[in-house]
């Protein structure tokens, strides 16, 4: 597809102008300050940032070889991830409190670009950056997520990729996993570089079963990143990937009976699919002007399209039993029809319709930010400016597959079927963001803004019906730091946040849209490694959000004001350090304490001081390790979600179709062992989630669904 007009010349713009003030500060440039670089999202001088935020580096996601997002995020305080299908696949995260469902209030991106599908109509996420493929996971809560959005209520996510080599040699590793659940998957990489520039080719591919029985799951990665150092100071690159995601699943789960009967079995599995492809370009380019000023551009443009086939939805009563109702099933008894499996008899289900969700989404943007040195005031100073421009257009459709043919064909659906809805989506988005540190002694004061110039037309493809939108947001973020001990951080910061307003499932009417959620976030916290061999942090929050949204199935609305507040707690503890030893004995472990996460003045009265949706008052995640000079690397661990609300009513007592209830707190133990052969480029490991098997709830969204069963795998990986 070729690129908008608005597009390019708006990314000429964002990279020709800055370019031109780096040519002249090149020149003007006197002071000699300390370089200031830039690694993912996160500047290197960690010790001055005003707030909180996690790193999870390579060596960590070696040495626990997580299998999902769920197993990376869950040792970062302050982060719920709901485990929705067998590898989390759709996103589910959910930080300081804000509703987990399909990180729609995160924001969450990969090298500094956004992942979600359309972050300004519907930011919605159905695809995770391979582990396999990360060399570091950030994540910020402070007041330094300011610089990013659009949505900043709670805290962002970065996922950065492996990087080119350039060291002059080929580079690359395989590595391959089998386990039970019929679990396998593959990841390769190879590059080469040296000081003009390098290449890397990524492969990697996870396929097995899902949650319920029969039910399958293939999702393959294909990508390739490339550098150009068109001089000593400036260096272009692009990547480009392509991910297709096979699965047979469904987002309408079980009924309180048939979870009840058995909760891995589902009984339109046969039907259900799940297709999507991506392709994603990325451009960038890096120009050190001198030693005090950098300036990083980015132009991206994301392609997907995906579609899901329903072929159930929530239950109905039959002989004293609630079981999931079929979708269209006219077909079946000779035309008799059929409305749920008991109906059906022995007659093959695959003469059933269902339902399509064929969706298309177009993103495109670019950025330029400069990151300089400057000593104002006769202080040193850190600044970072930028303009981000960012343009979407989702294409949402459904349609009732009437038949065999038309399920299996969803463009013959749409020309046949029966309901057909169909909405085009546009958003139009310009960014401005400062933020300066200044260091004063010990400390560094941080004051920052971002300004969100927002433009929504929603159309009905069906009917005349057409709304628009346009808003302007100042969000002003600052931040102090102290380092008056050493290795030690205090710090303190509030900013505003913001989370767009998604359009409607159905839609209706001009104007139809809630209102933006905004926020305003304070913290308080430290972080330490002043005790040799221990690494402590911890940070205390509360969080006033405005228009708070809710998604009430068709609808998205605003359902008053909200407050969270609590408390993060991370920390690990080195014994071989301590006692100068080889070989390391560690305790790790992260806490939170959400004590507060309810209505204050919500829409309905009644719902004033209930509990907000999946957001648990206690997370904890507890790992004891041993890291031994011969190679071997093992550790165990536990992960407690403490019980869960699932609407804003509160209801306690289990609906028959499933998704009213709530979901009781559950503990889950893993374990993970590693052995790096001595002189040697392999690695040998086991791993194992769920250890004891345990049964858990994990989701009412549409029904009940279980967590995963005890998985375990082992694999090799050889690094060349």
């Amino acid at each position: 597809m070729t690129l908008k007009p608005t597009f390019i010349s708006t990314a000429i713009l964002l990279s020709v102008l800055p370019i031109t003030y780096a040519a002249q500060a090149e020149e003007q440039a006197t002071a000699k300050i300390e370089k200031l670089t830039v690694t993912g999202i996160l500047p290197d001088k960690l010790e001055a940032i005003a707030g909180s935020f996690d790193v999870i580096d390579e060596e960590y996601l070696e040495s626990r070889r997580p299998l999902s997002i769920n197993e990376q995020l869950r040792t970062v305080p302050g982060v719920m991830v709901v485990p929705d299908g067998s590898m989390s696949f759709d996103l589910n995260i959910g930080i300081r409190g804000q509703d987990p469902r399909r990180s729609a209030k995160t924001m969450v991106m990969e090298d500094g670009m956004p992942l979600q599908l359309a972050p300004y109509t519907d930011p919605v996420n159905h695809y995770a950056t391979p582990s396999t493929s990360v060399s570091r996971v950030e994540v910020i809560k402070g007041a330094g997520q300011i610089l990013y959005g659009p949505q900043t209520l709670g805290g962002a996510v970065n996922f950065v990729t492996k990087p080119v080599p350039r060291n002059g040699e080929v580079e690359g590793s395989v590595t391959s996993r089998f386990g039970n659940q019929d679990f396998s998957g593959l990841h390769g990489n190879i590059g080469w570089g040296n000081e003009l520039g390098g290449f890397m080719f990524e492969y990697s591919q996870v396929q097995g079963d899902g949650i319920y029985n029969d039910s399958e799951y293939d999702v393959k990665d294909y990508r390739f990143k490339g550098e150009l150092s068109i001089t000593d100071r400036q260096t272009i690159g692009i990547k480009l990937v392509h991910t297709n995601d096979r699965r047979n699943q469904t987002e309408n789960y079980l009924t309180r009976d048939e979870y009840a009967s058995d909760p891995y079995s589902h009984p339109t599995v046969e039907l259900d699919e799940w297709e999507q492809d991506r392709d994603v370009v990325q451009l960038t380019h890096k120009f050190e002007v001198n030693d005090n000023f950098t300036l990083n551009s980015q132009a991206y443009y994301t392609d997907t399209f995906r579609n899901g086939l329903r072929g159930s939805n929530s239950g109905r009563l039959v002989d004293g039993q609630w079981v999931s109702r079929l979708r269209n099933c006219d077909a079946a008894n000779s035309g008799a029809g059929a409305a749920n499996i008991t109906e059906l008899g022995t007659e093959d289900i695959n003469v059933c319709g269902g339902r399509h969700a064929p969706r298309q989404y177009y993103t495109w943007g670019a950025e330029s930010r400069a990151d300089f040195g400057h000593t104002l005031f006769g202080l040193q100073n850190d600044a970072i400016m930028g303009i981000r421009y960012h343009q979407e257009t989702a294409h949402r459709k459904q349609v009732f597959a009437t038949n065999t043919a038309q399920r299996e064909d969803y463009e013959l659906a749409l020309r046949e079927g029966e309901d057909r809805e169909g909405a085009t989506l546009d958003a139009y988005a310009l960014s401005y963001y400062a933020q300066n540190t200044s260091y004063i002694g010990n400390w560094s004061v941080t004051p920052g803004f971002r300004v969100e110039d927002v433009r929504t037309r929603d159309s009905d493809e069906f009917s005349s019906d057409r709304a628009s939108d346009s808003y302007t947001e100042l969000l002003p973020s600052f931040g102090v730091a102290w380092n008056g001990i050493a290795n030690t951080t205090i710090f303190a910061g509030v900013h505003k946040g913001i989370s767009p307003a998604r359009a409607d499932r159905e839609f209706s009417s001009p104007g139809a849209r809630a209102e933006p959620e905004e926020s305003t976030l304070f913290e308080l916290g430290m972080r330490s490694n002043y005790f040799k061999g221990i690494a402590v942090s911890s940070t205390l929050f509360h969080n006033n959000i405005e228009n708070t949204i809710v998604d009430n199935g068709g609808t998205f609305d605003n359902s008053g004001e909200s407050e969270q507040q609590g408390l993060e707690l991370a920390g690990r503890i080195n014994f071989g350090d301590i006692y100068n030893q080889t070989n390391n004995i560690y305790l790790s472990g992260a806490y939170t304490n959400l004590w507060t996460a309810e209505y204050k003045k919500a829409s309905d009265p009644a719902n004033d001081g209930n509990r907000m949706q999946y957001a648990p008052k206690h997370l904890m995640n507890i790992d004891l390790g041993y890291e031994h000079t011969s190679g071997i690397d093992a550790r165990i661990g536990a992960q407690l979600v403490s019980k869960q609300f699932v609407d804003d009513e509160n209801t306690r007592i289990e609906s028959e179709n499933g998704i009213e209830g709530t979901i009781p707190s559950y503990t889950i133990w893993n374990a993970t062992v590693n052995y790096y052969i001595p002189d040697t480029s392999v690695t040998l490991f086991a791993s194992v989630e769920n250890l004891f098997d345990k049964e858990f709830l994990v989701s009412r969204n549409e029904g009940k669904l279980a967590g995963r069963e005890r998985l375990f795998f082992g694999g090799i990986t050889y690094d060349f």
